[in-house]
């Protein structure tokens, strides 16, 4: 029987394994969100209004964008360990547990 070519359940990565493009990944991630502070920038700005209209709907979807070349660059299984470690943060953070989320 053959393997399935895409695995449903998430392998195990320690952060050894996951090397630079984890840190590269992580960075455009942040960076990305990073960028929606710099709309109101260009809006005080004196630049041309289609100009401004473009920066900023260029970085209203930075966040989106630099999602996907993170998951690129990292791979799925880093990704998914940080997809997986945020979300314990927060849970952990708002007093949330699994039990209450399959209620």
């Amino acid at each position: 029987m053959r393997e399935p070519a895409v695995k449903t359940e998430t392998e195990h990565v320690s952060p050894a394994e996951l090397g630079w493009r984890f840190g590269i990944g992580t960075a455009l991630i942040a960076g990305g969100y990073i960028a929606w502070t710099l709309i109101p920038v260009v809006i005080a700005t004196d630049l041309e209004p289609a100009l401004k209209a473009a920066l900023t709907g260029l970085f209203g979807a930075t966040p989106f964008l630099t999602k996907l070349l993170a998951v690129v660059i990292m791979g799925r299984p880093a990704y998914t360990f940080l997809k997986k470690n945020v979300h314990n943060f927060i849970r952990r953070r708002t007093g949330r547990s699994d039990a209450s989320d399959q209620a």
